[in-house]
Parts: structure tokens; sequence; C-alpha cells
């Protein structure tokens, strides 16, 4: 867990160098994705086991893949772009109460009351963050950005509950992998022509990095242990448990010298 949560502080502050560096989010996305899927079919056969689903669970695992690349990666890199690394940590700390509802609603049982209440102080919280009473260029620069990030959460919450239930029955390295991969897969004819075509000369060594920290850590290292936290954990307690010092992590490193180099 002390792992995930230091990967996921640093992955806020690494990414928006990216996001910045990179001509569009299509590219970063899609260079991310096939390092990922790269790096996991290299482990695949020590490290992770091979695959063993039958056709029902391939197409599972497929859309498993829509939802962490084309959906949750892109949007939050889209995001990130155009906002601060500080305002995705919170909003990637809702990841608990997205969960709860979302498994609520497929379990067709009403949370507690006191559960409830405490969605709407939350949604009340991303009110206050987006600040819909501020105008301004620089404002509704950040409030685009924080509206793709939001919806990159949603994605991401859809994928902790269907992933968690699947991982209760299959190794969640090899859900990880696979879900990766086809994700990786999918999105190749989006990003594909614009990563064969753009001038690598100019993107800057701080996009390298975080293009390599995105591809190592948060891919890769962090989708695997997050995986395994919900086979072991279920999904509403490993979200409780690590969002909230990551968001507290990420808020201190982006204050830092990173912070200084990537938010605008």
């Amino acid at each position: 867990m002390a792992t995930h949560v230091s990967l996921a502080s640093g992955t806020y502050v690494f990414a928006k160098a990216a996001a910045v560096g990179f001509p569009d989010a299509e590219t970063l996305v899609l260079a991310r994705a096939l390092g990922a899927a790269l790096l996991l079919l290299l482990l695949t056969g020590w490290v992770i086991p091979k695959p063993r689903f039958d056709l029902k669970e391939w197409l599972r695992i497929l859309g498993f893949g829509i939802l962490l690349v084309p959906l949750n990666q892109y949007l939050f890199l889209r995001g990130l772009r155009h906002t601060v690394p500080s305002h995705p940590a919170l909003f990637y700390a809702l990841t608990p109460l997205g969960v709860m509802i979302l498994a609520s609603g497929l379990s067709k049982k009403i949370p507690p009351k006191r559960k409830i209440l405490g969605v709407l102080i939350a949604f009340v919280g991303v009110y206050i963050i987006l600040r819909p009473w501020e105008g301004g260029e620089t404002i509704k620069e950040l409030r685009s950005g924080d509206f793709w990030v939001l919806a990159a959460m949603f994605a991401w919450v859809a994928y902790t509950v269907l992933a968690g239930r699947t991982c209760q029955n299959h190794d969640p390295r090899v859900v990880t992998a696979w879900s990766l991969i086809l994700g990786a897969i999918v999105m190749t004819p989006i990003g594909g022509y614009s990563l064969l075509t753009m001038d690598y000369g100019v993107i800057p060594p701080a996009a390298w990095a975080g293009l390599a920290y995105m591809i190592v850590f948060t891919s890769v290292t962090m989708v695997l242990v997050w995986n395994v936290l919900l086979r072991y954990l279920g999904p509403v307690v490993g979200g409780n448990l690590y969002q909230r010092p990551a968001t507290n992590y990420s808020r201190t490193l982006s204050s830092y010298g990173w912070g200084r180099l990537v938010v605008h």
C-alpha cells in the first residue's frame, strides 16, 4: 500500500510535464500504452503468468482495456494539460465515493445515510474547486481541464468496480497486463499517425522523464499493485486507504522543483 501511495503522488506531477511537452494527448497516451504493453509482454511467462481466459472473459478484459487506456488515460492526460497537478489529486480522492455509489447501484442496495452525506459533502468540495462563479481565461482553462479529469475519474471508478470482481477469480497480474495490452491495441488507430509523424526533437527532457515514469511506475507497477489490492481488500477499502495520502503527497511535490517546472 505504501508503495502505491508514493508512486501515485508522483504521477500527477510527472504526468503534467509529459502532458504539456507532447503535442497532444492522443500521442502521449499511445506512447505510454505501447511502452507499458511492451514491458508487460516481456514480464509475461515469468513475473506475470500466461493468460487463461475463455472468449467471454477476453471480451471482458477488452472492456477493461478500453476503460483504462482510451478513456481513463486519455481523459486524464488531456485534462491535466490544462489544469494543475493538485486538482486531479483531489478529484481522484473521490474514487472511494464513486466506487461506493456504483457498487451500491449494481448490488441494488442503498448506502447508509452517513455515507450519502459524505458523498454530498465531497461534491460540494468539487464545486468549490471548479469555482463556477469566477471568470477569466486562466480559470476557464483550469475548469476545462478539471472537467476532463473528472470524466477520467469516473472511468477509473468503473474499472475499479468491474475489474475488482474479475480479480477475485483470476490472477490480478494477468488481468492488469492484458487489460493494458488490449487497451494499447484499441488506442493505436487513434494516436498512431500522430505518434509516427511528430517531431521528436522538440519534446523536452522533462516530458520524456514524465513518459518514462508513467510507463514504468504508473501504468505497470501501480496498476499491478492496485489490482492485487482489489483482490485482497476489495475496491472500496483499497480506495479509502490510499487516496488521501496520495493527495497530500502530490500537493507537496508540486510545490517543489517539479511543481515549479510544470505547473502554469
